[in-house]
């Protein structure tokens, strides 16, 4: 609904219009009224209107004057000027400043109705290009992101040169002085990759460029990997901020800074340094951003006694063998792409032998960084545990879990944690939860909550939303509406109201 308001300095003429004009059915609402046009622009400020009639004559500050301020001011007002004057010059003016109707007095009601549908249409016509213009930026900005982070993803394969490196990148339009922060973006505890979408960095740039005004680029080149542009002097905050706003979505993360860069040709070095720092963090071992020149650290007898133990389903022996390949590939000192390659292989060989690691095995070859979807040594051996038991067991054992869901909604609930309640591999237990009951342990838990809130909102539809998002385990109020909207339709304030 549009909002209209009306200056004129006969109060008469007001009443008028007020009551002649049928404001409902024309998707108008009559926001104010003044006499005086001193008094108009304050009224703008309060209601925000779309459409402005006035008369071209009032005191202090006359109908001319007033359109003059409104238009050096940019405001996209539709405006419908009344008058008593047939005076060319008036009518000149009007046009010049593009008004929807110039309506001699007395005003004739259809004459006014067909003014104010001109002025709706001018308003829709303005809508339909900005939206377009909207549109066409946020796919612009899209490509741009999106070619951004190819560009990192090639420059950490190595696969492009430093300076065609720095002369696409000089496309994001920063200074010098900057510096890379990279977040981790781990493996969901049900298997699956954390959702991060060229949408929502978008929405965390802009976040934190108008709501903390902090000049940053966010870049996702891979599932596993969001990369942040920064001014060195604001990398603290910045990290602390990135990390809050994907904490809001649930995707946790952990983070590694680089030196700044006032060289873009040397980016290249910096990066692969940062990175292979986030890795001594996660392993708590050294690695090297540079290739040592030694061999694989599986080779053909590793397969082969990996394959053995398999074969026999002897898991507890083939951990116990990879457990040692992969103190001696730590201890050496790797690059982040020789502990890649290791994770990668590893998978590849398990899910040859178990269709159990087929899911895990397509995500770390889609990964571009597969150790980042480990948090640690003990992650990667954790995600190897056997996985198989009977299915006669399995759905006993998930309806188990689901039960103890149930009973604790308002406790944090993780897989790991399940995981040890219940003597199982957190990674298995989120495919058998999923398998048994059609949706990944993260969803399952909020659609029971987000039931049980309704249920508590039934019987009491008066409960403050950050109690009843207390009670059912939610960090705040605001995640929780988001999480109850995306699930039900509707906020949960609407759902209090209809149970009324």
């Amino acid at each position: 609904m549009y909002k209209v308001i009306l200056a004129d300095d006969n109060p008469i003429i007001c009443q008028a219009l007020e009551s002649r004009i049928p404001w409902d059915e024309l998707g108008l609402e009559l926001s104010g009224v003044c006499h005086d046009g001193s008094d108009v622009l304050d009224l703008i400020k309060i209601h925000a209107p779309h459409i402005m009639i006035t008369d071209i004559k009032m005191p202090i500050l006359d109908g001319i004057a007033l359109i003059e301020q409104l238009r050096s001011h940019g405001l996209p007002l539709q405006i419908i000027i009344i008058s008593g004057y047939n005076d060319f010059i008036y009518l000149k003016k009007a046009i010049d400043y593009d008004v929807a109707g110039y309506l001699l007095k007395p005003i004739q009601d259809e004459e006014l109705m067909n003014s104010l549908r001109k002025a709706i249409g001018h308003l829709k016509e303005q809508e339909i290009v900005s939206q377009i213009s909207r549109s066409a930026h946020i796919l612009e900005l899209r490509e741009s992101k999106r070619n951004a982070s190819g560009l990192l993803s090639a420059i950490i394969r190595g696969a492009e040169t430093c300076v065609q490196s720095g002369e696409a990148l000089a496309d994001l339009s920063f200074p010098s002085s900057y510096q890379w922060l990279l977040f981790q973006l781990p493996l969901q505890e049900d298997g699956g990759v954390s959702e991060v979408t060229i949408e929502d960095i978008l929405e965390y740039e802009n976040s934190l460029r108008h709501r903390h005004r902090l000049a940053c680029h966010l870049l996702l080149p891979s599932d596993t990997l969001l990369a942040v542009i920064s001014p060195y002097e604001h990398s603290a905050s910045v990290s602390d901020l990135v990390s809050k706003l994907l904490g809001e979505d649930g995707i946790q993360t952990a983070h590694a800074a680089s030196m700044p860069f006032r060289s873009l040709i040397s980016m290249q070095q910096e990066l692969m340094e940062t990175i292979a720092g986030l890795y001594g963090q996660l392993y708590s071992s050294r690695f090297t951003s540079a290739p040592a020149g030694h061999a694989p650290f599986l080779t053909l007898k590793d397969q082969q006694m990996i394959g053995m133990h398999l074969s026999l389903h002897d898991y507890k022996g083939s951990l116990a063998y990879i457990s040692e390949q992969l103190d001696q590939c730590l201890a050496a000192a790797p690059t982040p792409g020789q502990l890649d390659t290791f994770i990668k292989t590893v998978f590849k060989w398990y899910s040859d032998y178990e269709p159990a690691y087929y899911g895990m095995q397509e995500q770390m070859d889609a990964a571009l960084l597969a150790s980042l979807a480990f948090s640690s040594r003990a992650d990667i051996l954790n995600a190897l545990a056997p996985t198989v038991e009977p299915a006669s067991e399995s759905g006993s054992k998930a309806m188990n879990v689901v039960q103890y869901i149930e009973k604790h909604l308002n406790q944090p609930l993780t897989l790991n944690m399940l995981g040890k309640i219940f003597h199982h591999n957190s990674i298995y237990l989120g495919q058998l939860i999923k398998k048994e009951t059609g949706m990944p342990f993260n969803q399952l838990v909020n659609k029971l909550r987000v039931e049980r809130a309704e249920e508590m909102l039934r019987r009491n539809p008066d409960v403050k939303l950050a109690d009843l998002a207390y009670q059912l385990g939610f960090s705040d109020s605001k995640y929780f509406s988001k999480v109850f909207k995306k699930i039900t339709g509707r906020p949960p304030s609407q759902s209090a109201e209809s149970e009324m």
